[in-house]
């Protein structure tokens, strides 16, 4: 009895140091802004003061994955791929496709849409989530995006 005693005084103590789930992480979902048709690797939105913005590209997503800008204004995307594959920016309707290699930089000006959204995808690596949107208000509907069938998983 005395042994049964001190294991569950052990165990008791265990669940106070260590209690139930510990050391399991759960990511938090993201809720998207906008919608996007498709899969989207959502990394975060982040809410433009002037008429610049820094996006990072990485394996297989951009951060911030949303941006919020103000309506009808140009905008200034500062690409730089922390990826280790060549990723794009590419927006269709705007004639922008940027090919950006692994450790570079480049920079895209975008107009922000009057109303709605935009959507901004990597042509490579847009099926598996790489893409994201330009918007001017939270639940708006995004301008269709061109899906290519270019896929570079992995490698380039």
């Amino acid at each position: 009895m005395r042994k049964l005693l001190v294991l569950l005084a052990c165990l008791g103590v265990a669940g106070v140091i260590l209690p139930a789930g510990a050391g399991a992480t759960v990511a938090a979902k993201k809720k998207a802004p906008v919608k996007i048709g498709g899969k989207v690797n959502n990394k975060g939105t982040k809410a433009v003061k002037g008429t610049s913005v820094e996006v990072e590209q990485d394996d297989y997503y951009f951060g911030p994955t949303f941006i919020k800008a103000k309506a009808g204004t140009t905008l200034t995307v500062e690409l730089e791929n922390e990826g280790t594959t060549e990723h794009n920016f590419s927006i269709s309707g705007q004639s922008i496709d940027l090919n950006v290699e692994p450790g570079q930089k480049a920079t895209a000006t975008v107009t922000v849409p009057a109303t709605g959204s935009v959507v901004f995808f990597c042509k490579f690596h847009q099926s598996v989530g790489m893409q994201g949107a330009i918007f001017t208000k939270a639940g708006t509907a995004t301008k269709a995006s061109t899906r290519t069938t270019t896929s570079r998983v992995g490698g380039s």
